[in-house]
């Protein structure tokens, strides 16, 4: 046998062991004193084991060629691979760039967006003012009976306005009490389960007579009228919820003059109306209750406040809007002004305002 049939050790790599298994090759034999009966019984056995030695060749190589194969798939799906990653990294910094090109031309779109803004509100507050004018003049018809007319305003009252929480209010109220429009009595209810004196005015017969059939301290009174015959100085609290838009202009003077002559030094008028700055309040909500003369806003009752020697102690928005009726902003370049919108179209739905003496 050739010496090019021998190998000294294990080949490495694929390739090798192909090398070896196609050409025979083998380990060098030892030389041994015994050299010439080894190489005779290797003879002898590679006679008889040759067809079995042939087929494990030919396995072999087989299994070798299918390692090839598998490596070469190998590479070329590392290489697609790649490519493919190469293609997405570049198509990903497209994106980027065109966003980012999107974004500045929607922060420079933001100060255009709010000055149209600002013209759309002027124009819906005309509008607005314009559609209350209008209103006055044809809500509340003169019904033939004084008690059919008390009768449908519980129903509306009850239909629109559905439970009230006075809670804060409690908390607020310093004995003695005034209710001014107390309607169903929820404040006052509340006013006797904390143990404070209050009593209730109200020109519906008959919600007073409701509360007065459960114990309640109410009369039939309007305004001014309803402060005939309290004396001056004498009063810890008064409230007046959901009153004031129900108001002509000389009736909402005297209700600030008449609070300011029976509060004591240090006094509250609490007042709660709907929300005139909000445009869903003002330019829809608000028109729901048709005895609604005309939102009052905040910055009239201010200067009302103001005018009788009131100090303004709070005023706020409140119950605000459910989120599902508000704007939503799908960028967060966009939140500001879709902030700045809902508080000026979904804005809390009343105004808290409350004064001290």
């Amino acid at each position: 046998m050739s010496e090019d049939r021998f190998v000294d050790a294990p080949p490495s790599g694929a390739d090798g062991w192909r090398d070896v298994w196609q050409n025979d090759r083998r380990f060098r034999p030892r030389k041994s004193a015994f050299g010439y009966l080894l190489r005779l019984f290797q003879r002898i056995l590679d006679r008889a084991t040759r067809a079995e030695r042939d087929r494990q060749r030919d396995f072999n190589l087989a299994l070798l060629d299918l390692v090839s194969d598998l490596r070469s798939d190998i590479g070329r799906i590392r290489d697609d691979l790649k490519r493919d990653i190469e293609t997405v990294q570049r198509d990903v910094r497209v994106a980027d760039e065109a966003l980012a090109e999107e974004l500045r031309k929607i922060r420079e779109l933001i100060p255009i967006a709010a000055k149209r803004n600002d013209s759309l509100i002027a124009a819906l507050d005309q509008k607005i003012e314009t559609v209350a004018v209008r209103v006055r003049d044809v809500t509340n018809p003169v019904l033939a009976s004084a008690a059919a007319a008390d009768f449908l305003y519980r129903r509306l009252e009850d239909g629109l306005r559905g439970e009230v929480d006075v809670a804060d209010y409690v908390a607020m109220a310093k004995e003695p009490v005034i209710d001014v429009g107390c309607g169903r009595g929820e404040f006052l209810i509340a006013c006797r389960t904390a143990a404070i004196a209050a009593r209730g005015f109200d020109t519906n017969e008959r919600s007073v007579a409701d509360l007065v059939a459960r114990g309640i301290d109410a009369t039939v009174a309007g305004v001014p009228g309803c402060f005939a015959d309290i004396a001056n100085a004498s009063i810890g609290t008064v409230v007046a919820m959901h009153v004031v838009e129900h108001l002509p202009v000389d009736a909402l003077f005297a209700l600030f003059a008449e609070s300011a002559r029976v509060l004591r030094p240090g006094g509250l008028l609490i007042i709660e109306t709907p929300n005139a700055e909000s445009l869903a309040v003002s330019a829809s909500e608000f028109w729901r209750d048709p005895t609604h003369l005309a939102p009052r806003h905040p910055a009239a009752l201010t200067l009302l406040a103001r005018e009788y020697g009131f100090a303004i102690d709070e005023l706020r928005a409140i119950h605000p809007f459910p989120d599902a009726n508000r704007f939503v902003a799908t960028s967060e370049d966009l939140r500001a002004l879709v902030d700045a919108l809902n508080e000026r179209v979904f804005g809390g739905q009343d105004l808290r305002l409350v004064l001290r003496r």
